[in-house]
Order: structure tokens, then C-alpha cells, then sequence
């Protein structure tokens, strides 16, 4: 066994480099950590192929002497903390003195920094290895370039995904920053393309310069005062909602961390108005005196630790709660709903709701119950949708259906029923929808798609950089099942036709829950197109609720057992229920 000595500093440093320096992103997040502390006011990001060839970041901050500048690369060295008190009482980002000495030891770094009025300092590190430094002319502020990441540890570099996706990180990354600190300006390139470009601004305007106008549009505002604590920032309304986590912002003093707990405080607010796997975006700023909390957790400085979590869990609660009573006010029926939860009184008790199955689904214009007729009726083999429902179910109680010749009935505008020899047969008229269309889209996919309905007046859809990236990839199936869209500046499409099934308005929905699930998953096979399918047949389905005339409930019916799976929606719910003669007289007792 070899004997214990101690490791070099360039190796001890590299060691340190896998905890702090995961990917570029990781790099960039530290770099503009120090740019913030620097007091800067304008911070410029630009980045090459996901900023795995070059990663450059320059601000206006104080600056460094050519001391400080080649000391800041020694490990441990700091300018934030002087003893162990300070520990207690931390106010900027960075203290851990790690993280350019870990990035210069993985790659290769050139720095150039100039305290006001002094003479700038340029200092060139290539795999923790100094190759010079001298003077040379630099404005106030530091710059930094960072070139061929991991270029000296392989193991670590073939580890780096593509390009795009690592953008996407990135993007991610510099926009809880631009959240977090809006008086900041911020310029971000990738590839020498504009990715963000925003002047110091409020809160407000900030996620207005980041999302849209329509998505600022349906902010709450949060505010509130209960010492030690304060609560402030923006929840948004239920138009908001997403099919995936990852635009819910939680800010302490400064610090955008990550807390389960405190992000289920948020959630927890909008009790009963969500379903199953949808996510509200929230960003909150939460101001609390230093020594309640620790974040010298970990090296990356993203998890934090609590004196007291559950006193903060339940004041976030009940600022959510208070920024949601509007919007919960206006709910049609909402007087089912017990108001109590919302007063001062009961800041920390939760939303108590009588029907807690209750789900709010965001109005939209009434799709013409016709279209129901607008497919082909000659791809309709009304014989072999006859035969499909004799061998439902239960061949041996189910037989000489002949359902074109029998009253299909319709019960509260939401199941159809109809006589048969045997029994009845129910139908759920929105998942027998959904199944027809699901498979229509299928089809679409592998031939000439669906036919597409322009629309009257066009929209204008803004979506995230990275979202719109994979957007691209998308968008050869969108077009099969009848969208028609344009690019229309900077991020943004124009949606000039859609598919003759969706519902008139519900169009930016489709889109984003469908990117939604690419983001998530970012591959183009089967499961996916399934989902593109599924997505535009639960939209464009009748719903619950809509009435139909007799018309259309037969030709609703014909066309359900025409397609190849006529018992089970495309998610997996029955479709059809079949009460047998045998089941009815057992229910009246009869023998």
C-alpha cells in the first residue's frame, strides 16, 4: 500500500473542479456570481457551441489589481470572508474562494481586469498552469474567456451533452439571474445570435422582457410583511400552468436555490385548482436575516438549510394564498368553497375546499359540434364498425347489434346510450372523441396529414430560446395534423391555421404542452408522436358538457367502431360500458 502524502495543488484543484465545475453552464453561473458581487450593472455573456468552445463574460464591476487578479486564482483566496463569524452573516454569492481556480484547472482561461483608475491586468491560465501576465489597457470591470472545457480531463469531457442541449442549461441558468436581479442588464449570445438583451428594469418589466406581454398579463403580485420574514415577487394565474417543472423561482436574499419543501408551499396554495403533473410559475423573493440561514451547504451553493423551515414554509403559503383570493373569487361556483381559509387569521392553514376533486378548466370558444361530419364519411366501414360492436366487451351476452337502426340517447350532454338485443351500451363521448381523433393523427403522420382551417386572426406565440430551439425539430408534425405556422421575429411564430378539430383559442395551449413534453424528454420516436397525437385529440375532442344532436351522436358512433381500438382513449380510460340484461335484472332484484 503506498504511503500517505499529499497531493499537488494542481491535482487538489482539478479534484475540486468535479464539485464546483459540472458542465459550462456551472462556469457561467459562477462567473456572473462574482460579476454581482462586483456591484456590476451590466453584465455580457457570449457562448460557442453551448459553450463547449468558448465561454466569454465581461461587466462593469469594481475590478481587481494585477495582486488580486493573480491571487483570485489561488485556491481558498477571497475577497468576501476574513473569518469564521462572517460565516454567519453572508451577503454576496460567492465566498468559498474555489471557483476560479477550479475552472482554470479544467480549461483554458484568459482574464483581464481593471480597478477605476488603475492600469488593467491580463492573466492567461491553461489547465491550472499560469503562461503570463501583464499589463494591458482594459476598461474598468473584468472579463473573462474560458476556452475548450475539460480539454485536459477526457473522462469528464466526453461526459458533455450536444451542443443544443447544453445551450439550453445555459439559458436556463442565465434567466434565473436575470429573475433574480432585474436592475442588472444582461446581453446573452449564442453563436453570435442575440439571445436575451435587457436594460436594469422592475420585476415586472423584467418577466415581461423575458416571457411576453400576454404571459405578464396573468401575474399575481405577492407582498407580504411578517417578521422576520418578507414575501414579495409574482405567482401566476391558471393560465400559467405547465406540463413540466422549471419556471417556479425561489429567491433568498439574492440566492436562487433549490427547496422542495418551500416549493410546496406554492404548490400546496393552489390546492384543487391543479391537475395531476401541472406546475404554476412563481418567482419570490424572500428577504430573511442571515443567521437564519445557512448556504454553506454544498460547493454549488444551491441547497440551503433552514433554522426554522416550517415557519417560512407556511409564510410563503400564505403570501400565495393572499395573491391567489382574486382569482379564486371569480371562479364560477366558488361559493362552494369555504372562504375561511383566506383570512389573516388562518395565514398558515391550508386551503380547505368542500369538493376537493374539483378541476378549473380555462374557457374557451365552443369548437361547431358539425365538424363531428367534417372527416370523409367514406372512410367510415359502417360494416365493420357493426361488427366491432357485436364482439364488444362480451361476445357471449352481446349479440345482433345493429346500432344504425337504434335511438342513440344523449345523458346530461356528456354520455351517449343506446339499446341493444343484450343490454345497453354507454359511451363517454368525449374520451369515444378523443380515441377518433388520436388515430386520425396517427395516420396523418404517415401520409398526407390532416386538413388545416385558417384562422380569422392569426396569433403571435413567444416562446423561451430554448424552447424555440426545439421547436424546429417539432415542427414537421405540427404541420401534418394542421397547424400552419410562420416565424414572426425573434422567438416567435405566427399561427396562421390550425386543425379543423381544436378548439377556437385553445391553439398556444396545444403547442406548449407538446413542447412541454419535448423539452422533457427531447426525443423525436414513437412515445412522443403518441403524445403529439394524444395532446391534439384531448383538445380537439367534444367535451363533457357539449350537446349534440341526434346527427351527430350516430355518426360519432359509427366512426368510434371504425377505428381499431374502439374501447380504451389513447391515456387509457374505458370508453364504452356495457350493462348486460343479466346485470339489470340483478339490480331490480328480478329472478
Amino acid at each position: 500500500m503506498a504511503k500517505i502524502h499529499q497531493l499537488p495543488t494542481k491535482l487538489i484543484n482539478q479534484i475540486a473542479a468535479g464539485e464546483v465545475i459540472e458542465r459550462p453552464a456551472s462556469i457561467i453561473k459562477e462567473l456572473i456570481e462574482n460579476s454581482i458581487d462586483a456591484n456590476s450593472t451590466k453584465i455580457t455573456i457570449d457562448v460557442e457551441d453551448g459553450g463547449q468552445k468558448s465561454i466569454q463574460i465581461s461587466d462593469n464591476g469594481i475590478g481587481m489589481s494585477a495582486s488580486e487578479l493573480e491571487l483570485a486564482f489561488e485556491r481558498h483566496a477571497t475577497s468576501k470572508i476574513n473569518n469564521q463569524k462572517d460565516l454567519e452573516n453572508i451577503h454576496t454569492l460567492g465566498f468559498r474562494g474555489e471557483a476560479l481556480p477550479s475552472i482554470a484547472s479544467v480549461s483554458q482561461v484568459v482574464a483581464r481586469s481593471a480597478a477605476k483608475n488603475n492600469e488593467g491586468t491580463e492573466i492567461v491560465i491553461h489547465g491550472g498552469e499560469t503562461k503570463s501576465i501583464e499589463p494591458v489597457a482594459h476598461n474598468n470591470g473584468t472579463y473573462f474567456q474560458v476556452k475548450n472545457i475539460f480539454f485536459n480531463v477526457p473522462a469528464r469531457r466526453k461526459f458533455l451533452k450536444k451542443p443544443d442541449t447544453e445551450f439550453k442549461l445555459i439559458t436556463e441558468t442565465i434567466r434565473k439571474f436575470m429573475i433574480a436581479f432585474p436592475k442588472i442588464a444582461f446581453r446573452f449570445t449564442n453563436n453570435g445570435k442575440v439571445v436575451f438583451r435587457t436594460q436594469s428594469e422592475s420585476l415586472e418589466n423584467r418577466l415581461q422582457s423575458i416571457y411576453g406581454s400576454e404571459f405578464s398579463n396573468n401575474l399575481l403580485a405577492v407582498n407580504l410583511e411578517k417578521e422576520p420574514y418578507s414575501i414579495s415577487g409574482f405567482v401566476g394565474n391558471l393560465t400559467t400552468l405547465r406540463k413540466r417543472p422549471g419556471a417556479q423561482y425561489l429567491i433568498i436574499n439574492g440566492r436562487h436555490v433549490k427547496d422542495r419543501l418551500l416549493n410546496s408551499a406554492v404548490f400546496s396554495s393552489y390546492r384543487s385548482l391543479l391537475s395531476r403533473g401541472e406546475y404554476p410559475f412563481f418567482a419570490l423573493f424572500i428577504d430573511m436575516p442571515t443567521d437564519l440561514i445557512d448556504v454553506n451547504v454544498h460547493p454549488a451553493k444551491l441547497e440551503v438549510r433552514f433554522q426554522n423551515e416550517w415557519q417560512i414554509y407556511h409564510v410563503i403559503k400564505s403570501a400565495t394564498i393572499t395573491a391567489l383570493k382574486d382569482v379564486l373569487s371569480v371562479i364560477p361556483d366558488f361559493n362552494q368553497f369555504q372562504q375561511q381559509s383566506f383570512n389573516d387569521e388562518a395565514s398558515t392553514s391550508q386551503l380547505q375546499f368542500q369538493n376537493q376533486n374539483t378541476n378549473f378548466p380555462i374557457e374557451k370558444a365552443p369548437r361547431p359540434l358539425a365538424n363531428l361530419d367534417s372527416h370523409n364519411s367514406a372512410d367510415i366501414d359502417l360494416n365493420r364498425a357493426h361488427s366491432r360492436v357485436e364482439t364488444m366487451v362480451n361476445t357471449e351476452t352481446i349479440q345482433d347489434v345493429n346500432i344504425a337502426n337504434n335511438t342513440i340517447w344523449q345523458i346530461h350532454n356528456k354520455y351517449l346510450i343506446t339499446e341493444i338485443r343484450s343490454g345497453l351500451v354507454i359511451i363517454d363521448q368525449h374520451v369515444a372523441h378523443e380515441r377518433i381523433l388520436f388515430e386520425s393523427a396517427k395516420k396523418a403522420f404517415d401520409g398526407h396529414g390532416l386538413p388545416s382551417q385558417a384562422l380569422l386572426f392569426p396569433q403571435t406565440v413567444q416562446f423561451q430560446p430554448d424552447e424555440y430551439s426545439a421547436l424546429l425539430d417539432v415542427i414537421p408534425y405540427l404541420h401534418k395534423i394542421g397547424f400552419k405556422l410562420r416565424e414572426f421575429g425573434e422567438n416567435t411564430i405566427i399561427i396562421e391555421g390550425t386543425p379543423s378539430d381544436i378548439h377556437w383559442g385553445s391553439e398556444r395551449e396545444v403547442l406548449v404542452d407538446i413542447m412541454d413534453n419535448y423539452s422533457q424528454f427531447k426525443e423525436l420516436d414513437a412515445s412522443f408522436l403518441d403524445h403529439i397525437a394524444s395532446t391534439y385529440a384531448c383538445k380537439g375532442a367534444v367535451k363533457a358538457g357539449d350537446a349534440l344532436s341526434p346527427e351527430e351522436r350516430r355518426n360519432l358512433v359509427d366512426r368510434l367502431f371504425a377505428t381499431e381500438h374502439p374501447y380504451y382513449c389513447p391515456h387509457g380510460r374505458p370508453i364504452i360500458v356495457n350493462l348486460s340484461m343479466e346485470e339489470l335484472d340483478k339490480r331490480f332484484e328480478r329472478h
